[in-house]
């Protein structure tokens, strides 16, 4: 059971949060500054940026526990699948649930068109991160060391092309089913790697 500290914190957490989607919806998320979120949830500015680093950091709130989500679809993967094909079965399957949210995907939608800030968010933070824990999974699984260079710039590629996905789905007003986004981006990236020759480093 979680200590008092960390139900403290937990509170302040979302009223952080419930405070900052309150605002975006009664003024927009351009117009909202963190001075007024922090008002808002009565906590200082301080505060606001212990817990999230900037303002596009609570549209994604949870993202930390679909990250988690994510790894833990890909470890609990069969160990003898080839460890790309794990990967791809993951990304699939994980679009299927950031896409459940419709509420969320409406204002994801709304606010990718007044700010760019918000995919480059998407794209610099969130996505970095996803790739850093992916490739020390894949690396684990495929028995080389989690800095092969061969297996991170796969897993950069993959990834990339799902966030491409993600990203024309928001902009598209996230209104459509992401998965068949998802697969096109995915499907010729894998296309794109088998058709290319690489030669080893010298």
């Amino acid at each position: 059971m979680p200590g008092l500290r960390e139900r403290h914190m937990d509170r302040t957490r979302a009223a952080i949060v419930d405070a900052a989607l309150e605002l975006f919806a009664e003024q927009g998320f351009t117009e909202t500054t963190v001075d007024a979120i922090a008002e808002r949830a009565d906590v200082g500015r301080r505060t606001f940026f212990r817990y999230f680093p900037a303002k596009e950091s609570v549209l994604f709130h949870d993202i930390d526990a679909q990250i988690q989500a994510t790894l833990d679809s890909l470890a609990a993967r069969p160990e003898d699948e080839p460890p790309f094909e794990a990967l791809l079965w993951v990304l699939r399957d994980s679009a299927g649930r950031f896409s459940a949210d419709l509420e969320k995907r409406r204002l994801l939608a709304k606010v990718a068109h007044e700010c760019d800030n918000l995919l480059v968010h998407h794209r610099a933070v969130i996505m970095r991160r996803l790739e850093d824990l992916i490739t020390a999974e894949i690396a684990r699984r495929a028995g080389v060391p989690p800095e092969d260079l061969a297996t991170g710039a796969a897993v950069s590629a993959i990834l990339a092309a799902y966030g491409a996905a993600v990203r024309r789905w928001i902009l598209r007003g996230a209104n459509e089913p992401l998965q068949p986004l998802v697969e096109t981006a995915l499907a010729a990236t894998q296309e794109a790697l088998a058709s290319t020759k690489v030669r080893p480093a010298t």
